[in-house]
């Protein structure tokens, strides 16, 4: 068979395997962690150092049911005011959300057709400090035969009451061998965001990049509005080889992009988000959904060489 689903016991916990036998792509989950991706066709990078769960750069984090931050941690919803923990405390700010490292449950596991796909579930109870809205979140990751991989992300509010969300991927992305000044990054912004002292968007600025940028001679580290269309597509390319990767995202449900290249790492972490930084209280990109009201969207990768 093309396609196989494999149990892999690794330092952090059971890895969950898709794997095409035939043209050798492969993806592995941690369901025990976040249901993090770590390892995608060996383009996906891992910085810094430690185990996964306490890894600062949130390598591959799933972000939510916040992006980024929420200044101060503090926020109001329909009226009432809300008191998140801080968990960056430098400047202030509850980061990331709290699904990260949390478990995740396998729902399923099989190979149907020309795709391997595996299906996890976190059922969050309301129990967390500033955020009494229980929901039940699903990754799903798909390897197909022709080589795309589909992270499909859904949660459902299965309150009684409305309940604003947001959601982002922090993956980090490399080539074997790369180094940075062989990177470079092609997408379509219409603006860019700069940021106050607490890493929140103090202004909005227009951008527009005509061609490529090296990621040696730029640095990044921006929250990007993303140009209005059906689909963007973030394109990195390894200039030495000319072998290139594609992140596509729909605008209408993800029209935010962070790019980021951390010092002295050859990667850039390139971040689909339904809001931008704060959006709990600025409303920028903000949604919410009704009892039982469910929100669906998709990251879909390849890779041509």
């Amino acid at each position: 068979m093309e396609l196989v689903i494999n149990e892999i016991q690794g330092p952090e916990g059971l890895i969950i395997e898709l794997r095409n036998t035939q043209r050798g792509e492969k993806a592995h989950i941690l369901p025990g962690c976040g249901g993090t991706l770590i390892q995608l066709f060996e383009h996906i990078r891992l910085p810094g150092s430690g185990p996964i769960h306490q890894n600062a750069y949130h390598p591959s984090a799933l972000l939510a049911p916040w992006v980024n931050r929420v200044r101060n941690g503090n926020y109001s919803f329909q009226g009432r005011n809300y008191q998140l923990p801080i968990t960056e405390p430098a400047l202030g700010n509850a980061i990331h959300g709290f699904l990260a490292r949390k478990p995740f449950e396998i729902i399923e596991k099989k190979v149907i057709d020309n795709q391997a796909k595996l299906v996890l579930q976190h059922s969050y109870t309301g129990d967390y400090p500033g955020f009494p809205f229980p929901f039940d979140f699903q990754l799903t990751y798909e390897l197909h035969t022709n080589g795309h991989f589909f992270i499909r992300f859904g949660i459902k509010n299965t309150g009684e009451h409305q309940m604003p969300f947001a959601i982002g991927w922090h993956p980090y992305f490399t080539f074997p061998d790369a180094d940075l000044s062989d990177l470079e990054i092609s997408f379509s912004p219409q603006s860019k965001f700069l940021s106050d002292s607490q890493m929140i968007p103090l202004r909005e600025e227009p951008v527009e990049y005509t061609k490529p940028v090296n990621l040696a001679k730029e640095s990044l580290d921006n929250v990007f509005r993303l140009r209005e269309a059906e689909y963007h597509t973030t394109t990195l390319t390894n200039k030495r080889t000319h072998a290139s990767l594609y992140i596509k995202q729909h605008v209408a449900d993800f029209p935010f992009l962070v790019v980021y290249a951390p010092e002295n790492e050859a990667c850039i972490a390139i971040e689909p988000m339904t809001a931008n930084t704060d959006a709990f209280n600025t409303l920028d990109g903000l949604k919410s959904l009704g009892p039982n009201e469910r929100f669906y969207s998709t990251v879909e990768i390849w890779l041509r060489r």
